[in-house]
């Protein structure tokens, strides 16, 4: 399967001037030959594609499309473009698939992400989208109102503050001084932040501000803010488990002056692993241009590991547990509202119910 630039690429290669890529049903206005002169341009331009939706988003839409693709194959069928009829199909399929992890079918959200993922597919080609269908539609939301299915239940418990006392007393009994410092720092400030792992994952030193009673986070791209406008999160020195003087102490230990904030650590603990960044653009592999520093799913593996050694049962707790313990915690604080969104940096007061509970 080719990628959004391999697309481009090949329609160059070709002289095409008509390349699919993201286009809709309308005609557009052609040339009849593009000029060698604005190639360098245009694969410029076509560049940013890269950064259309984030590397973990398409890591999973390829996933997803991949088993699309696999169904399409044993029946023959074509997947790009696909005929509405065989989304329906493979909706069937997948329905009905029984999970070996938990013996239950698959939840509507996971079919909703294999939808999107063809309609990811077929309008990156040129295609409309199957999945936008009238009767896939009805299929859906049929779906989603079908009380008889045996899906999982995904509903990560809250982090709070009792939780994190025991997270803490666990981490204290770590012997390698960089990986406690280290730890306290991403579980404290993930909660008092109600980060998503990705957004901790994400933050560089550059974007931490230290003031006399607060420390300021500055996110530059976040699930809500895809456009990169400015974001700030203020965190109370004076709240309780305050990330301020634990961030603090990881900096001045890891001695980081710029670059991610959570580094990588050597197996043994005792020295962070080399650092190294280069621009999504560079034309060597990922893995060769970006390493030393944790990612979203490291963060996720730290939380559970520190979860199962302090007797709380990882399949209810995860990285989420921070974000939704964030919000729940704040409310058991008797904030309202308007600060608790502005704290998650949620734009919908609806998106907090899922997380708060009664008070006891």
């Amino acid at each position: 399967m080719k990628t959004p630039i391999e697309h481009i690429y090949s329609s160059i290669d070709k002289g095409d001037s008509s390349t699919q890529l993201v286009t809709s049903q309308e005609k557009f206005y052609k040339e009849s030959d593009l000029p060698l002169s604005i190639l360098d341009d245009y694969q410029s331009a076509a560049l940013e594609t890269l950064y259309e939706i984030s590397d973990n988003t398409r890591r999973i839409y390829l996933s997803s499309f991949s088993i699309f693709e696999q169904y399409c194959q044993q029946h023959g069928l074509n997947a790009l473009p696909a005929d509405p009829r065989t989304v329906i199909s493979f909706i069937g399929q997948q329905k009905e698939t029984i999970q070996s992890s938990t013996g239950k079918q698959l939840s509507k959200q996971t079919l909703t992400t294999r939808l999107a993922a063809i309609r990811f597919y077929h309008i990156q080609a040129g295609f409309h989208s199957p999945s936008e269908h009238p009767l896939v539609i009805r299929v859906m939301r049929g779906l989603s109102r079908n009380q008889h299915r045996q899906t999982t239940e995904y509903d990560q418990q809250p982090i709070m503050y009792d939780e994190l006392e025991l997270l803490l007393q666990v981490i204290d009994k770590q012997p390698q001084l960089l990986t406690r410092v280290r730890d306290k720092a991403i579980l404290q400030l993930g909660l008092q932040g109600g980060f998503r792992r990705s957004e901790l994952a994400s933050i560089e030193v550059g974007h931490i501000a230290f003031l006399r009673d607060k420390l300021k986070v500055r996110l530059p791209y976040s699930k809500s803010n895809q456009q990169g406008q400015k974001e700030w999160k203020v965190l109370p020195k004076s709240e309780t488990f305050s990330a301020y003087d634990a961030v603090k102490e990881w900096i001045a230990l890891a001695k980081i002056e710029s670059g991610h904030l959570f580094r990588s650590l050597s197996r043994d603990g005792q020295y962070l692993r080399p650092y190294q960044v280069q621009d999504k653009y560079a034309q060597t592999p990922i893995s060769h241009r970006q390493s030393g520093f944790l990612r979203g799913d490291d963060i996720y593996q730290v939380i559970k590991k520190y979860c199962n050694k302090a007797g709380l049962n990882a399949d209810f707790f995860g990285a989420h547990s921070l974000r939704s313990g964030c919000v729940t915690q704040l409310y058991e604080n008797d904030k309202d509202h308007l600060y608790i969104m502005s704290r998650t940096g949620h734009n919908d007061p609806r998106s907090l119910k899922h997380y708060l509970k009664p008070k006891d």
